[in-house]
């Protein structure tokens, strides 16, 4: 019997199809050695717990990590060895996932995550490598970096001094509160406008040889292209690499979905495969919109005018067919103000228009008024709709 059930643990969990019905299956119907499904069995649901927590980088280590500790233990090929070894085999993936944790690209999402919530703040901060903290008071600011990464110009008028040093990375944050927005000049002169309710960690002065930075909110990217050098973008559920090029980015904690748009140039979206250990990855073409679903972990493209989603940017929203619950999670996060639909059926209701958000919330709630069905009221930073 066992010299025809040859499918490797390691080799069954990188398969592209694999889930635990497809383990159940195989061992069923006789395809896999009960030793295999055991030692399988034992590492996804290790991995099943944090593998949403790794990067790239960290799943591919991880994977190497895998093949060579079981390659190690199937010596210990009796039975009664086996919950040893898959103790061992446990242990050494902790060892190097923690390992890569550490040291890989993912120190600075960990770096993020350490930082306090933008919904609490009144001014947008800047904060740099000693936790020096820079308040701006200013609804709308302009950040930027000198080349060295050590100057940095506040709206014209006001200028921080930090020391930079090439031994290792120095990561800055522009936190950026609801209601406010902001765009920074990275050292490189890429240009970035970060929209309310967002989080950029970057390097003050990027490596020799990648530009890396984190994003927890809604950007867009304007990236000055070096051919050795290539930008990349990471989120919770996805990367964005690009060689030069102008796109956007979306990633709020509460939405349901995550999304990249290009409006020119390339870009290439990096994410989690169906394998518990692979990874997924393709070329996005202008004026296409990526969208990812979190629940699902699955993306959706479609083409778009790149436009609509990028215009806030410059103080204006479009919308066509929009539903009026994602209109005013938008404009909630615009103006700091909270909005509650009464009325469930009017979540659904759309509205086609433009949006000039110079204007006051007043203003802006009467425009969609006259093509919908609802009426608005302003209470203690509350937008509240009903029905008309």
């Amino acid at each position: 019997m066992h010299n025809k059930l040859k499918t490797p643990a390691e080799e069954l969990l990188a398969d592209e199809n694999f889930s635990e019905g497809l383990l159940s299956q195989k061992e069923k119907d006789g395809t896999i050695d009960p030793s295999e499904v055991l030692v399988a069995q034992t590492i996804y649901s290790f991995l099943n717990t944090s593998v949403d927590s790794l990067t790239e980088s960290e799943k591919e280590a991880t994977k190497n990590q895998i093949r060579s500790s079981v390659r190690r233990l199937r010596i210990r090929k009796q039975l009664v060895w086996l919950s040893v070894a898959a103790t061992f085999l446990l242990a050494s993936i902790i060892t190097s996932v923690g390992y890569y944790k550490i040291n890989s690209r993912n120190a600075m999402a960990i770096f993020a995550q350490t930082l306090t919530t933008v919904k609490s703040d009144k001014d947008t901060r800047i904060i740099l490598q000693n936790g020096e903290e820079v308040l701006i008071g200013k609804k709308q600011s302009q950040i930027k970096y000198d080349s060295k990464g050590e100057n940095i110009i506040i709206n014209s008028d006001q200028k921080v001094v930090q020391k930079i040093t090439t031994a290792k990375s120095v990561y800055n944050t522009v936190i950026v509160p609801y209601g406010k927005r902001s765009q920074v000049t990275l050292a490189d002169g890429t240009k970035v406008w970060l929209n309310s309710g967002s989080k950029l960690v970057y390097p003050a002065l990027f490596a020799k040889n990648k530009r890396e930075v984190y994003l927890e909110g809604e950007a867009v990217f304007e990236v000055l292209h070096m051919d050795d050098k290539p930008f990349v973008v990471s989120v919770k559920d996805f990367e964005v690499k690009d060689l030069g090029t102008v796109f956007e980015v979306s990633a709020y904690e509460d939405d349901k979905y995550s999304s990249a748009v290009l409006e020119h140039g390339k870009i290439e979206l990096i994410y989690s495969g169906n394998s518990i250990l692979s990874k997924g990855k393709f070329a996005m073409n202008p004026g296409t919109m990526a969208v990812y679903d979190r629940n699902l972990k699955t993306f959706e493209q479609k083409q778009v005018d790149p436009e609509k989603y990028m215009s806030w940017r410059e103080g204006y929203l479009t919308f066509k067919s929009e539903k009026l619950e994602n209109i005013l999670r938008k404009l909630g996060r615009y103006y700091n103000m909270e909005a509650i639909i009464s009325d469930n059926q009017l979540k659904n209701e759309t509205f086609t228009g433009y949006l000039d958000l110079k204007n006051s919330p007043e203003e802006v709630l009467a425009i969609i008024n006259e093509t919908t069905s609802i009426k608005y009221s302003i209470n203690q930073e509350k937008i509240i709709i009903n029905p008309k």
